[in-house]
């Protein structure tokens, strides 16, 4: 998942005018105090809040490589958020963005390399040249790594035909390694989650967002989109960016029987207005430096 600014500069300018509105609206419901927290309380009246770590402890090591997920490991993250694409020959790696440039020093999509030219590129040095040894790890290394001492988020970032199978894959991998209740798959794009439940795995499912306009039936993942969230009823959450989760919105999935996962959020006073506000759980980069109070 990309932060505020790395997602938001790419939505069309025709949806523009939307986003403005929802900030409006959206700005209104969720004023907050102005005083410092000092601490994240993740334990309320009662209530778990789930801590995920964004892309591993990606405040800690370069984001979905081996080295985030161990730092993770060491945090009181309950989840550690992954992002997956699929390679040229079939094989299922880590990395936000479709392409290797930003956090390789190599180039090129994904898409159009194999396992083993992946595997040659430094996927640290862009972060730390002490990490300058670290690669590229697939979706099988991050399983036998995590071994159920945490819940994985899986976020398959594309699928169609662009990644043809990468739902089987990644079911397989997670059925090989009987994973299937510490993994839950997410994907902003509808057809992803769709054939999850159409070959009925038994994989729980979140549906990402980026937000809904108030009031009316109107909300924007990839695209804008018509409609209510009911034919999301086999996902157990409907996870929406922090700019959008208003207490409206919070109390709207709840009311339709979903949990809300907020993403990305690092400021301790925003995480604790959301905990307020009733998320269920926070995405948050900041996994590793976090106070947290149980």
């Amino acid at each position: 998942m990309k932060t505020a600014f790395t997602f938001l500069h790419k939505i069309p300018v025709s949806f523009w005018f939307l986003l403005l509105v929802m900030a409006g609206f959206t700005g209104f419901l969720n004023a907050c105090s102005s005083g410092e927290a000092e601490k994240v309380v993740l334990i309320k009246q009662k209530r778990k809040i789930a801590l995920v770590a964004h892309r591993g402890a990606s405040d800690a090591a370069p984001e979905n490589t081996l080295a985030a997920i161990k730092q993770a490991l060491q945090t009181p993250a309950e989840f550690i958020e992954i992002d997956i694409h699929q390679t040229k020959d079939n094989q299922i790696v880590l990395m936000h963005d479709a392409a290797v440039d930003r956090t390789t020093d190599g180039e090129g999509n994904i898409a159009d390399l194999t396992l083993a030219e992946i595997k040659k590129l430094d996927a640290g040095s862009w972060y730390n040249s002490a990490y300058q040894h670290e690669r590229v790890p697939t979706l099988e290394e991050v399983l036998q790594l995590v071994k159920g001492k945490r819940k994985l988020l899986i976020e398959i970032k594309k699928g169609d035909d662009y990644y043809a199978g990468i739902e089987n894959q990644a079911i397989a991998l997670i059925q090989k390694y009987k994973a299937g209740n510490w993994c839950t798959l997410q994907s902003f794009y509808d057809p992803v989650l769709e054939k999850i439940w159409k070959h009925e795995f038994s994989v729980p499912t979140h549906k990402l967002i980026v937000g809904k306009l108030p009031w009316l039936p109107v909300y924007y993942d990839h695209g804008l989109r018509w409609g209510n969230f009911d034919k999301y009823d086999r996902a157990s959450a409907i996870n929406v960016h922090h700019y959008f989760a208003s207490k409206a919105f919070i109390r709207h999935v709840h009311t339709n029987g979903f949990k809300t996962f907020v993403w990305t959020v690092d400021d301790p006073e925003e995480i604790n207005a959301l905990i307020d506000r009733g998320a269920d759980g926070i995405i948050s980069n900041k996994a590793a430096s976090l106070l947290v109070q149980l």
